[in-house]
């Protein structure tokens, strides 16, 4: 079987990462996998060149922008010249051109399905327009069970939904050098450092998640919190935490590539969000035997079991978030429980040897010999 997977992305991030491991487990199988992505301005996006590095087979599409319908003809012709029998798609702009593939040539579609985001009008419009054309798919892999509720909700058959959780590899974390957060920061020597990591979007929490910090500082000060990322709303965050006056304790220092070196070296990870698919931050955290909190969304409870191999709280709750920060912060023997449980869930549930096996059923179900 020969197959182009096309994800629309200029960075290495959790989806990223997924599609690279299920590449190197496809390695020894009749799978022939070629990961495609858009490129303008000739700048090879950075997960092709990061995933070119362990031999998997990329294609760069050159398009003059995100709007450029001659894309379309530049995927039918590399199907056509290369054979591919199926097209799997990661995003909504992806999963367009998979729609039209599907519609213009004998080629069976596979989409991708990790959620939907409404943080402005424009995105709420894709999300609303992908909702429409995700169903024509011959198959969709949903990242969890509580996204294949979702989509069942928009009326696609159950037969046609099959659930591959995200995966991890926790020894690939092995090598990657602990950053001193402490040093980095300028924090004090005993300060108790929690990260969290995603776009600064209203539907991903920091909004919340500031007016916890706030709360559990006033019950532990040696509390810091060290938010990454950017996007739309993170001048709006900046500004909350400076009128909080939380801006020794709460810090915004933008994107960091090296999220995971940063992970490794927290004591706690925290995930706000008000919608999820199955995070692959928590995976990773859980991966490095890092504690987590996180609000109960999406398929996060696929991943944590409250009390256990984490702390849950509900969504929209500072309260009960600063709650679990203080608990998680204050005692060393439910942390120590947490990170054994959490470590062991991600070896025995989460392995992309499993993942695999579930996705190439998916293969052969589809595929039109």
């Amino acid at each position: 079987m020969r197959i182009l997977h096309v994800r629309a992305s200029n960075f290495y991030g959790g989806p990223e990462r997924q599609l690279h491991y299920h590449c190197l487990e496809a390695a020894n199988s009749e799978c022939n996998i070629t990961c495609g992505s858009f490129s303008e301005e000739n700048k090879t996006p950075e997960f092709l060149l990061t995933i070119a590095n362990d031999n998997i087979s990329t294609v760069t599409f050159e398009v003059t922008s995100a709007y450029d319908m001659n894309t379309l003809g530049l995927i039918r012709e590399y199907i056509s010249k290369n054979n591919i029998d199926i097209i799997c798609t990661h995003d909504y702009r992806s999963h367009f051109f998979g729609y039209m593939t599907k519609r213009k040539d004998s080629i069976s579609w596979i989409a991708f399905s990790r959620g939907w985001t409404q943080e402005n009008f424009k995105i709420l419009l894709y999300s609303w327009f992908d909702k429409l054309i995700i169903r024509f798919a011959d198959h969709i892999i949903a990242v969890s069970h509580a996204q294949k509720k979702r989509l069942q909700n928009l009326f696609v058959s159950e037969k046609k939904i099959t659930t591959a959780h995200n995966a991890i590899t926790p020894s690939a974390f092995e090598s990657v050098v602990k950053v001193n957060l402490h040093d980095k920061y300028n924090f004090p020597k005993d300060a108790i450092i929690g990260i969290t990591g995603g776009r600064f979007s209203s539907e991903k929490g920091q909004s919340y998640l500031i007016d916890a910090a706030k709360i559990a500082i006033q019950d532990n000060n040696k509390l810091k919190f060290v938010m990454f990322g950017d996007g739309p709303d993170f001048q709006k965050i900046k500004n909350k935490i400076n009128q909080l006056k939380l801006q020794d304790s709460v810090i915004c220092p933008g994107f960091e590539k090296n999220l995971i070196g940063h992970l490794k070296g927290a004591d706690f990870l925290v995930n706000p969000s008000l919608s999820e698919g199955l995070p692959n931050i928590l995976l990773e955290a859980m991966a490095m035997k890092v504690p987590c909190v996180a609000t109960d969304v999406g398929g996060v409870c696929e991943i944590i079991k409250d009390g256990s191999s984490g702390l849950l709280v509900p969504s929209k709750s500072p309260e009960k978030l600063a709650e679990a920060i203080v608990k998680i912060s204050n005692g060393e023997k439910l942390s120590s429980t947490i990170i054994e449980n959490g470590y062991k869930t991600i070896n025995d549930k989460f392995s992309f040897g499993s993942q695999f096996a579930t996705i190439k059923e998916v293969y052969t179900k589809v595929y039109k010999k």
